[in-house]
């Protein structure tokens, strides 16, 4: 993806997970209720890689990343139908571009390759109104219990072309638990807590997420606060390691960065 383009693309997929702060009338609601939203992740990364025994340490803003990338995706998805749901939040990355050295005419091509799909359900323990007087809808506090599972694909390599190459592809699914807590500050504005744990040694040895997102809530195609606009702050990490010496692979990365969406 050249430069334009990505900026174009920044400018589209400034969104994330439309169901944090969507409008909801009610909990009890007659019928389904679906929600897709393409993000834009602000990532920097930090951490220990190892890849066939070569070790590595992993320290890059956000610049380095949006300098290496050549394409990325990412989009969270809800369904909800009175208390019970499903939600998915999958991402694709793919950094590293070739390079070549004039006097030696080694080409060093890096590569690494991301992508998770994490998903599960949610049951919606209640709501419980924040204001004292008992009337007004706004402002309360929903709360989620969420269960499910995270798929991680990693495809990490250093081709020196004529020299030894180290590579290394890995494939996992950790088991998670969490909770979300939904606040509805006003008609208009809304703001959202959302975090989980997993891996226990299933999988991964341990993984956490956690994100925070204040939004505004406005009327798209003539329906009544259909759409938000928000931002916020998310961290994501693992802890996975396999295998030992010559043939050990680790990640253990944390991503973190703003996020912007709508």
């Amino acid at each position: 993806m050249n430069r334009p383009v990505a900026l174009i693309t920044v400018i589209i997929f400034v969104w994330v997970a439309g169901s944090v702060c969507a409008d909801e009338s009610s909990d009890q609601q007659s019928g389904w209720e679906f929600k897709v939203s393409p993000y834009m992740w602000f990532i920097s990364a930090s951490g220990d890689v190892t890849v066939r025994g070569q070790e590595s340490d992993l320290d890059l803003s956000f610049n380095d990343i949006w300098n290496e990338l050549n394409i990325a995706a990412m989009l969270v998805f809800e369904g909800r139908k009175d208390r019970w749901g499903f939600v998915g939040d999958a991402l694709y990355a793919n950094l590293g571009k070739s390079t070549s050295t004039d006097v030696t005419g080694i080409k060093i091509d890096p590569t690494v390759k991301l992508s998770y799909l994490s998903a599960g359900g949610f049951y919606r323990l209640g709501t419980w109104d924040l204001s004292q007087t008992p009337a007004n809808a706004v402002p309360s506090v929903k709360v989620d219990a969420m269960a499910g599972a995270r798929y991680t694909y990693l495809d990490m390599k250093l081709d020196l072309k004529g020299f030894r190459s180290a590579s290394g592809d890995k494939a996992w699914v950790a088991p998670l638990v969490g909770a979300r807590a939904i606040f509805d500050l006003s008609e208009r504005w809304a703001a959202s807590l959302t975090g989980n744990l997993g891996g226990f040694g299933v999988g991964s040895d341990f993984t956490w997420h956690a994100w925070g997102l204040l939004g505004y809530r406005f009327s798209l195609f003539s329906k009544d606060n259909n759409a938000a606009v928000f931002g916020g702050y998310r961290a994501l990490s693992w802890d996975y390691t396999d295998g030992s010496g010559e043939d050990k692979f680790e990640w253990d990365v944390m991503l973190h960065g703003p996020i912007l969406g709508i």
